[in-house]
């Protein structure tokens, strides 16, 4: 994807979530999942971990990484109304941090130990500059996890109907998984139809 393409895409998955940030709260709390310690572990979050919450929204994830006792959480976001709310949301948690970006486009002064893609993936289309991004954010060692907290066929039929051209469809686990293996070792894969999810350990 060039420059100018994702720029463009950039601006137009902002709108889009920008447009729906308001109403995104009560959608999150109508369906939080059980899954969310599962997709945590996965990325090898736990006591002391600095996560990096890519495409974060309001926040979804947060109760459970502040549960597991991090050190801190920065959760970026495209959409600066998702940003700006979970910035409201989070306000008393000061291990909690949010920035507005494309974290393919970006670099971060400290290094993280995770990083969680969390029912974002499909919005994320540069997908080598998001590995190399990070690859670049993680400790040597350090972890990923793409997950989404349904199968494929539901989050591609939904963003089919709902969010045409700020998405891609997402292809199985094991295929989806193979730009993130130039940088990392893929351990896990489920691709069920409640739960799907790749993960690995940078090299």
């Amino acid at each position: 994807m060039g420059k100018g393409n994702a720029m463009e895409h950039e601006q137009s998955v902002a709108a889009y979530f920008d447009a729906r940030a308001d109403g995104w709260l009560q959608m999150e709390a109508s369906t939080a999942s059980p899954l969310q310690p599962a997709v945590a572990a996965l990325a090898g979050v736990g006591p002391g971990a600095r996560v990096l919450d890519i495409g974060c929204g309001l926040g979804v994830m947060m109760s459970t990484y502040l549960q597991l006792d991090v050190a801190f959480v920065l959760g970026v976001d495209v959409s600066s109304r998702m940003v700006s709310l979970a910035q409201e949301r989070w306000a008393a948690e000061e291990r909690v941090s949010f920035a507005v970006g494309d974290a393919a486009h970006m670099s971060f002064e400290e290094p993280f130990d995770s990083v969680v893609i969390y029912n974002a993936y499909p919005h994320l289309m540069d997908r080598p500059a998001l590995v190399r991004a990070c690859a670049a954010a993680l400790v040597p060692g350090g972890r990923f996890v793409v997950a989404h907290s349904t199968g494929r066929q539901h989050i591609n039929a939904h963003h089919e109907a709902q969010a045409a051209g700020v998405s891609l469809p997402l292809g199985p686990a094991d295929e989806e998984s193979h730009v993130w293996r130039s940088r990392f070792s893929i351990d896990g894969i489920v691709d069920a139809p409640r739960f799907f999810a790749f993960c690995g350990s940078l090299f």
